[in-house]
C-alpha cells in the first residue's frame, strides 16, 4: 500500500495472489483510489496417475455397493458383522507366515495388511463353516478402508470364481484383465483405453479367488500351478477353499507358495446369542429369550452345537424372524434330541430362506429371480432324489434323460416326431413324387438313403469317441478346421495309428475315388460313396467331438456348444449326404437328382436331430416340466439356485453345496410321495461275503472270497439301443408307419435283446474270486485272472464301472496304478487311469467284512466309496 501525490494522498492498493485456488477474493476496508488485483497462478505439475486414480475410485465404489448388497442378502453385517473366527491352520504343512487367531472384520483386514513381504492368504474351512463369510467381510473392510479412510495403499479386492479361468488359454494377468473388462466396462478410460491393463500391471487390484474345491480334482493342481506362476514372487492374492481339497494339494506340494493359511472356527454359542439378540426387533424379544438363554448357559445343548455354523445361524434368523414362527421349539430336546435333528429341521427351511418372497436387491452381483419358494423346494427335492437314487452328486443337464419319465416317453416321442416330419416331407416333396419314375417310393428311397448314411456317420463317430455321443459336443467353428482338428486327439478312444490312417487316408480316399470317376470309369457310385459317405464321416468326427464336460466353465456354455455343434452338422454333414445321393441319381441319367438330394438331406437331418443330446435334453426338460417336477426355465433356475447358495458348480455340472442338503431333500421328497427313501433301500448285491453263494477264508495274512454268480448280460443293449433308435427314425420319417404290417417289425430289436439277456442269465453261473494278501490283490472272473501288486497301486476303491467310455449300470472294485507301473491288458481299462478288479453290483455299498479286509491289506490305499464320492 502506498500514497499517491496526484490523487490527494489516497492509498494505492495492490493484491498479489500466488498459486491461489480460491474462487472469490474479498477485500475489507475503505478503499480510495484505484484497486489493482494481480493473480499469478502457476500450473500444477502434470499428474499422469490422476485418470487411473479416478478409475480406481469408480471401481472401488462399484464393488463396495455390490458386496454390501450381497452381505445384506445373507445377513452378514446386519446389525453387525457375523462373529466369525479363525486360527492358523494346523492341517496344512506350508502355512507360511504366522497370522494370529482372531475374529471380526477389522481384525482380519488389519492382520492381512500387516503381512510382509507379500500379502498372500489362504482361507480354509469345511462346508458351512464360514470361510466365504470371512472372505466377504475381508473384501468389505478393504473397500471401506480404501474409500472412507483414504488409505490409498490398500488394494482393491476383486472377488472371482476360479471356474471361469481356463489356464490352458489364459495367464493369470490376461484372465484378470479380461474379467475387469467384461464385468466393469464403464470404467473411465486411461490414455483412451480401458484401465484394466494398468490396474492389473500396477497391482492395484487384489484377486480374491473362490471355488477351488468346485473344480474337478485334476484341474485344481493345474490352477494352483498357473496361479503360482502368475503371482510370481511379489504379487498378492487371497484363496478360499475347503480344507480337505486344499490339504490334499498341499501334501503333494501344490499349495499356494509363500501364503499364510488360516482356518475358520466354529462360532461360539454366546457370540451367536449376542448377535441374534441385536438382530431381533423389540417386539420379538420374548419369543427369542428361551433360545438365547440356552445358547448362553448351555453350550453343550443340541441347538447350541447346531448354531456353531454360520449357515445354521442364517437359517434360524430367516426361519423365525416373523410371527408366528417360534424359535423356542428348537430348545425342545424331546423333539430335537441331537444336533443332527436340529440341522435337519433347519435344512427343511433352507429353500424358502434362499428364495424369499420379496424381490432381491438389484445391486447384487447375480441376484436370483423371485421364484416361488414352495415350488422351488419341490423342484430341488426331485433333482436330489434322482441323484441319490443313482448314488451321484453331480447334476448334469444331459443326464436328465435317464430319469424314469423321459426314458418311458423316449420311444413314443421319437415315433410322434418322426410321423410329423414324414407328413412335412411328403407335403414338401409332392411335386417331386409326381415327376419321379417310382412316385412316392422315390421319396421313401431318397429319405431312407439319407437316414442310413447319417446313421453310419453317427455310428463311426460313436466308435471313434468311445460311445460318448450322449454327452454334449463342443462348439467348433467350421472356418477353423485346423483348430478343430488339433483338439480331436484329446477325445479319441482309438489308437494313434488308426487316427493317422483315418485323418490322412480319408481325404486321400476321396481324391482317389473322384479321380477314378473322372479318368477311369464314370460310375456314379464312386461320387456317391466319396461325397455322401466318406466326407460326411470325416466332418462328423471333426465337428461332433464330445466337449470337456469337466473342464467347461458353466453348464450354459455346454448347452450352447451342443446347439452350435448340431447346427454345424445340419449345415455341413447333412447337405453333403444329400449331395451324394442327388449326384448318384443325377449322374445315373435321371433328371430328378435334385429331389433325391432334398429327400436325403431331410432324412439325414431328421436322424442327426432326433438322436442328438439336444433332443434328449428337450424331451427330458419338457416332460419333467409338464408334470411339475422341474421348471420350464430349468437352466435359469439352476443358475439362480447357485446364486442363492444352494448349488455350486463342478466343472460343467451342478452339485448341492452340501451333501447333507441333497440327502435331506431327497429323503423328504421320498417320504412325501410315499416311496422308499434312497438311503433306506438295501443294497441288492454288494454284501458278497454274507451271501449263501460265497465263502470267506480270512487269516492274518490272507483273505479269500469265493463264489459263483449268474450273468445278467446287458452290454448288447448299448449296440441294440442305437440300432433300434435308427430303425424307429426310418420307420416313422419314411412313412412306413402308414402300413399296419410294418408295426410288427418294431418288436424285433427288443425281442432280440431280451433273448440274449435271458440266455445269458440261464447260462451256468460263472466263478468269482477275490484274494487279498500282503503283496497284492488278485481277482478271478470266469477264466480271466487279474493281479495287482500293492507296490504298484496308488488307490483302490469302489466306483461305477465305465465300459467303452460309458457309465455301466453296476459298480466295481477298481485300482489306480502308480506312474511307471506295468499296464494291464486293454480289457481291464476303465478310463481315467482306473483298472477293473471285481464287479460288486448295482450299489456302491461294501460289505463291512470285505471293507475291513481291504483296509487291513491295502492300508492307506483303500478309500471308502462314501469318502471317495
Amino acid at each position: 500500500m502506498a500514497r499517491q501525490a496526484d490523487s490527494g494522498g489516497g492509498p494505492h492498493i495492490t493484491n498479489t495472489a500466488v498459486d491461489c485456488t480460491a474462487d472469490y477474493l474479498i477485500q475489507i476496508g475503505i478503499l480510495k483510489g484505484d484497486l489493482n488485483v494481480t493473480l499469478r497462478v502457476e500450473p500444477p505439475p502434470p499428474d499422469d496417475d490422476a485418470p487411473l486414480a479416478t478409475a480406481e475410485r469408480r471401481l472401488a465404489r462399484s464393488l463396495l455397493h455390490r458386496w454390501r448388497a450381497e452381505a445384506d442378502a445373507w445377513d452378514m453385517t446386519d446389525p453387525e458383522p457375523l462373529p466369525v473366527r479363525w486360527t492358523p491352520s494346523r492341517r496344512v504343512a506350508s502355512a507360511g507366515e504366522y497370522m494370529p487367531a482372531g475374529s471380526g472384520t477389522d481384525t482380519i483386514a488389519g492382520a492381512f495388511l500387516m503381512l510382509r513381504p507379500r500379502r498372500r492368504l489362504v482361507v480354509l474351512g469345511s462346508a458351512g463353516s464360514g470361510k466365504t463369510v470371512l472372505s466377504v467381510l475381508l473384501t468389505l473392510e478393504l473397500l471401506a478402508r480404501r474409500l472412507t479412510q483414504g488409505e490409498d495403499d490398500v488394494p482393491i479386492p476383486l472377488v472371482l470364481s476360479l471356474e471361469s479361468w481356463d489356464t490352458r488359454r489364459q495367464s493369470l494377468t490376461e484372465w484378470l484383465v479380461d474379467r475387469l473388462r467384461q464385468d466393469h466396462p464403464g470404467l473411465p478410460p486411461v490414455d483412451g483405453v480401458h484401465p484394466a491393463r494398468r490396474l492389473v500391471d500396477d497391482r492395484r487390484v487384489l484377486p480374491v479367488l473362490d471355488g477351488l474345491d468346485e473344480l474337478p480334482p485334476h484341474r485344481r493342481a493345474e490352477v494352483l500351478d498357473a496361479l503360482n506362476a502368475g503371482l510370481g514372487s511379489e504379487a498378492d492374492a487371497v484363496l478360499v477353499s475347503r480344507t480337505a481339497e486344499y490339504g490334499h494339494l498341499d501334501q503333494e506340494g501344490k499349495g499356494l507358495r509363500h501364503a499364510t493359511v488360516i482356518e475358520s472356527l466354529p462360532l461360539r454359542p454366546a457370540d451367536v446369542a449376542n448377535y441374534l439378540r441385536r438382530a431381533q426387533p423389540p417386539a420379538r424379544t420374548a419369543a427369542w429369550s428361551r433360545l438365547l438363554e440356552t445358547l448362553q448357559k448351555e453350550p453343550s445343548a443340541p441347538v447350541s452345537w447346531a448354531l456353531t455354523s454360520p449357515l445354521m445361524v442364517w437359517l434360524v434368523r430367516r426361519s423365525y424372524e416373523q410371527h408366528p414362527a417360534d424359535p423356542r421349539e428348537l430348545v425342545d430336546r424331546k423333539r430335537f434330541p441331537t444336533r443332527a435333528a436340529v440341522e435337519a429341521h433347519l435344512l427343511d427351511r433352507i429353500v424358502p430362506a434362499a428364495f424369499p418372497p420379496r424381490p432381491p436387491d438389484p445391486g447384487r452381483l447375480h441376484p436370483p429371480r423371485a421364484w416361488d419358494a414352495e415350488r422351488a423346494d419341490a423342484w430341488l427335492a426331485y433333482l436330489a432324489l434322482l441323484l441319490s437314487r443313482r448314488e451321484e452328486s453331480e447334476l448334469a443337464w444331459w443326464r436328465l434323460y435317464a430319469a424314469p419319465l423321459p426314458r418311458l416317453l423316449a420311444l413314443p416321442a421319437l415315433l410322434a416326431t418322426g410321423i410329423l416330419l414324414s407328413l412335412v416331407i411328403k407335403a414338401g416333396m409332392s411335386g417331386y413324387a409326381e415327376s419321379a419314375p417310382l412316385g412316392d417310393l422315390s421319396v421313401t428311397t431318397a429319405v431312407t438313403g439319407g437316414i442310413i448314411f447319417a446313421a453310419i456317420a453317427r455310428s463311426v463317430t460313436a466308435s471313434w469317441f468311445g460311445q460318448r455321443l450322449t454327452e454334449p459336443r463342443r462348439s467348433a467353428n467350421p472356418l477353423l478346421f485346423i483348430h478343430a482338428l488339433r483338439s480331436l486327439d484329446r477325445h479319441a478312444r482309438v489308437g494313434p495309428l488308426v487316427r493317422l490312417a483315418t485323418l490322412a487316408g480319408g481325404p486321400a480316399l476321396i481324391v482317389l475315388l473322384l479321380s477314378l470317376y473322372v479318368f477311369v470309369t464314370p460310375n456314379p457310385v464312386l461320387v456317391w460313396f466319396s461325397v455322401g459317405g466318406v466326407l460326411p464321416v470325416l466332418l462328423m468326427i471333426v465337428y461332433a467331438a464330445p466337449a470337456d464336460t469337466v473342464d467347461a466353465a458353466t453348464p450354459d456354455e455346454l448347452l450352447r456348444g451342443e446347439r452350435s455343434a448340431l447346427v454345424t452338422t445340419l449345415t455341413m454333414v447333412a447337405p453333403l449326404i444329400g449331395a451324394g445321393v442327388g449326384a448318384f441319381f443325377g449322374l445315373s441319367g435321371g433328371s430328378w437328382g435334385w429331389g433325391a438330394a432334398v429327400g436325403a438331406w431331410a432324412g439325414a437331418s431328421a436322424t442327426l436331430v432326433l438322436l442328438s443330446p439336444w433332443s434328449r435334453w428337450i424331451l427330458a426338460k419338457c416332460s419333467l416340466a409338464a408334470t411339475g417336477r422341474v421348471p420350464w426355465s430349468l437352466m435359469a433356475f439352476l443358475k439362480d439356485a447357485r446364486a442363492a447358495g444352494l448349488l455350486q458348480l463342478s466343472g460343467g455340472t451342478y452339485r448341492f453345496r452340501n451333501h447333507r442338503i441333497q440327502e435331506r431333500l431327497a429323503e423328504r421328497y421320498a417320504q412325501e410321495r410315499g416311496t422308499a427313501s434312497p438311503s433306506s433301500e438295501p443294497p441288492p448285491v454288494p454284501a458278497l461275503a454274507d451271501s449263501r453263494d460265497f465263502t470267506v477264508e480270512h487269516t492274518a495274512d490272507h483273505y479269500r472270497l469265493r463264489g459263483r454268480s449268474r450273468r445278467l448280460s446287458l452290454a448288447h443293449w448299448a449296440v441294440l439301443g442305437p440300432l433300434m433308435a435308427v430303425f424307429v427314425v426310418r420307420f416313422s420319417v419314411t412313412g412306413q408307419w402308414q402300413d399296419p404290417a410294418s408295426w410288427l417289425v418294431l418288436v424285433f430289436w427288443p425281442f432280440i435283446g431280451t433273448v440274449i439277456t435271458v440266455t445269458g442269465f440261464l447260462m451256468p453261473r460263472r466263478r468269482l474270486e477275490l484274494e487279498l494278501t500282503r503283496d497284492g490283490v488278485t481277482s478271478v472272473i470266469g477264466r480271466r485272472q487279474r493281479s495287482y501288486e500293492w507296490r504298484h497301486v496308488e488307490r483302490i476303491t469302489v466306483r461305477r464301472a465305465v465300459i467303452r467310455g460309458r457309465d455301466a449300470p453296476f459298480y466295481a472294485l477298481q485300482v489306480r496304478l502308480l506312474a511307471g507301473a506295468r499296464r494291464p491288458p486293454r480289457r481291464s481299462r476303465l478310463g481315467e487311469g482306473w483298472y477293473f478288479v471285481l464287479p460288486l453290483g448295482s450299489s456302491s455299498s461294501v460289505d463291512p467284512q470285505l471293507a475291513a479286509a481291504l483296509a487291513d491289506f491295502a492300508g492307506v490305499r483303500w478309500t471308502s466309496p462314501s469318502v471317495d464320492r
